[in-house]
């Protein structure tokens, strides 16, 4: 390949600056002009690299030097020798940033598009392929670590607890899924009034509700609205959007280990920041249809949103609807199901 252009040469001894005609043939430099004839071998040449648009300079073995202006030239002798990759690359964008720029946009509304549409997407599908056995480490994880910081033991008695236990069979038979589903009792001196369900099956229930409860249709209703949660598997995927696609797709393949440390943010997802307001409207319609099926009213859970949003208002520790969308709203989406309304 040969490269042709015109450059200033300086000897490197004396101000003097000639007009050389420079000839690469694939080898060599071949610098012509008003005494001088040079012909460096371009390994032995050193390419300094661009500065913005200045001219471009070559140093000689002999110490002389090459100015020029032609830096397309230049650009295929240092492509040529394997010269300043780094530095061609920070040319090339400089010289073509209107097109760097609207990558840059382009790289911003995929990220936006992705983590909008993608994500959650990939997330679903790597909850709907996670193992039984993933599910029931980060459940066992995440109820330990919930009895360490959150929980107390039950203190109802064995007799409540029984009939407790058949409404919930009652519920899961209903509502299906084929999960090893288990209802635990536990005491809420943080939490209050709550309810909170694992990916596993297992739904954990506070006194505190149960005694906030005026009968046990409304304990069914928030039953049935948290065996929704774990059919649609909304705790993991809510998960798997936050832990990102490495972790997702670890565990979609059964990587225990991930789920062990996936487990740590499940009791934080659930108390804390609670289920996007998708997620707890889709888990209200599942209960609202059971409900429906069984009573043709959803006024038992109707009456329970409402009982614990009046309590919610000055609840300290929180109660069961300080993560969840605005209570109203919920309450009137139950009451237009029920009139077979969207």
């Amino acid at each position: 390949m040969e490269i042709f252009f015109w450059a200033t040469y300086f000897d490197g001894k004396s101000a003097r600056a000639r007009s050389v005609e420079v000839l690469y043939d694939g080898r060599r430099l071949r610098v012509k002009g008003e005494g001088v004839a040079l012909e460096p071998y371009l390994e032995e040449c050193r390419i300094v690299p661009p500065l913005g648009r200045t001219r471009r300079v070559v140093v000689l073995p002999d110490g002389g030097r090459l100015e020029t202006d032609n830096q397309e030239a230049i650009r295929r002798l240092e492509r040529e020798a394997g010269r300043n990759p780094g530095q061609r690359l920070v040319d090339a964008l400089e010289r073509r940033w209107p097109w760097v720029l609207a990558s840059l946009v382009a790289l911003l509304v995929f990220s936006w598009a992705f983590l909008h549409w993608g994500l959650p997407a990939a997330a679903q599908q790597a909850a709907l392929l996670t193992p039984i056995s993933v599910a029931e480490t980060i459940s066992e994880q995440a109820l330990k670590l919930l009895d360490d910081q959150f929980l107390a033991p039950s203190r109802l008695s064995p007799g409540r607890r029984q009939e407790l236990e058949a409404l919930f069979q009652e519920v899961v038979g209903e509502m299906g899924g084929s999960y090893p589903y288990r209802l635990e009792f536990r005491a809420g001196p943080q939490l209050g009034p709550n309810a909170l369900a694992l990916p596993s099956g297992v739904v954990v229930l506070t006194d505190e509700l149960v005694a906030l409860a005026q009968d046990n249709r409304e304990i069914e209703g928030v039953l049935a609205h948290e065996v929704a949660h774990i059919l649609h598997r909304h705790s993991l995927r809510q998960l798997y959007q936050g832990a990102g696609l490495y972790v997702l797709v670890a565990l979609a393949l059964g990587d225990v280990a991930s789920a062990t440390s996936l487990a740590v943010g499940l009791p934080l997802l659930l108390i804390q920041y609670g289920y996007s307001r998708a997620y707890e409207f889709e888990a209200d319609a599942t209960a609202g249809a059971y409900l429906m099926r069984r009573y043709g009213t959803t006024a038992p859970l109707q009456a329970m949103l409402l009982r614990l949003e009046s309590l919610s208002a000055k609840a300290h520790p929180p109660s069961y609807l300080s993560t969840h969308p605005a209570t109203l709203e919920r309450v009137e989406r139950l009451q237009r199901l029920e009139q077979g309304g969207p």
